[in-house]
């Protein structure tokens, strides 16, 4: 197990009695900014600081957000603190009692904030760190878990198959925001350039989670500020290349600059169409200045 401090530099001591909300806090949907909301309100009520205890589960394939950027966002939503805790995995005793001891050595909360299980169907996330804690004499305060306008409660998992489905529409409401993929622009193999649609390829870590193979409408935020439209390609170009690589591509409109090495943030709005393999070229440009008139009609606004 790993501990780390992200984002302050308060003081074991200065933390003492906090109350703590603890989660994964994957992508930090909409449920999980009402569970911070929730533990803020009970923090300012008992006049004690607010620890995050953000639980990084290594054995989580694909991840929507970084841990550093689920500590971030918890510290804009009110947290004195952060504090990310790797385990092997949270459903083993072993990781459990780790956690446990950790939260009851390192604070000494007042009390523990989480989101009640779901409900008796579904899988319950580390039901015996909750009997964990309370048998060591922490007050475990649950919370409602926040649910769509249908009704069905708002999910990290439900999330990432709606992005599996290409669903962006939904990801987007759920999240409260664009699911956005941020990386460095790498060299590619420069053929886009040579037909008329040049790309910037995308570096990402190898757990981030990516959309459904396809192409897709979005805004592509640059280093120096500027927003610009992109038609986005993920997939491995079957057209052109014969090695399988997933790529991430994002041909921004009217723009014509040098961003390599440079970070890059792609905002998803709108699936357009699945990939597809063409006879050739020719009818792969085609298709590509369909794709980019799409893009200007989804993002005209």
């Amino acid at each position: 197990m790993a501990i780390r401090q992200v984002g302050t530099d308060r003081r074991p001591w200065e933390l003492q009695r906090a109350v703590v909300v603890l989660g994964e806090f994957d992508g930090f949907h909409l449920g999980h900014r009402q569970l911070a909301h929730d533990a803020f309100e009970v923090a300012d009520r008992l006049g004690r600081p607010l620890v995050a205890v953000v639980l990084d589960d290594s054995s989580t394939s694909k991840r929507l957000t970084s841990v550093d950027e689920r500590c971030w966002a918890l510290l804009a939503s009110g947290a004195a603190s952060t504090l990310a805790v790797t385990v092997d995995s949270i459903d083993g005793q072993a990781s459990v009692d780790m956690v446990a001891d950790t939260v009851l050595g390192r604070l000494a909360p007042t009390a523990v904030v989480m989101a009640c299980p779901p409900d008796q169907h579904a899988a319950s996330r580390y039901p015996s760190l909750r009997a964990a804690l309370a048998g060591r004499g922490i007050e475990v305060l649950e919370v409602p878990r926040w649910t769509d306008p249908d009704g069905e409660v708002i999910t990290s998992a439900r999330i990432r198959d709606a992005l599996g489905r290409g669903q962006i529409a939904h990801a987007n409401d759920w999240l409260g925001r664009t699911f956005t993929l941020a990386g460095t622009v790498v060299h590619g193999s420069g053929l886009g350039r040579t037909i008329g649609f040049p790309t910037a390829n995308l570096s990402l870590p190898d757990d981030q989670l990516v959309p459904m193979r396809g192409v897709y409408a979005a805004h592509v935020d640059l280093q120096d500020g500027s927003r610009h439209r992109g038609a986005v390609n993920i997939g491995v170009r079957p057209t052109v290349a014969h090695d399988g690589n997933l790529l991430v591509e994002a041909h921004l409109l009217d723009f014509d600059a040098d961003i390599y090495d440079q970070p890059i943030e792609v905002r998803f709005r709108r699936w357009l169409r699945h990939e597809q393999r063409f006879e050739g070229v020719d009818q792969l440009v085609e298709q590509l200045g369909k794709d980019v008139l799409h893009t200007r009609v989804v993002l005209r606004s």
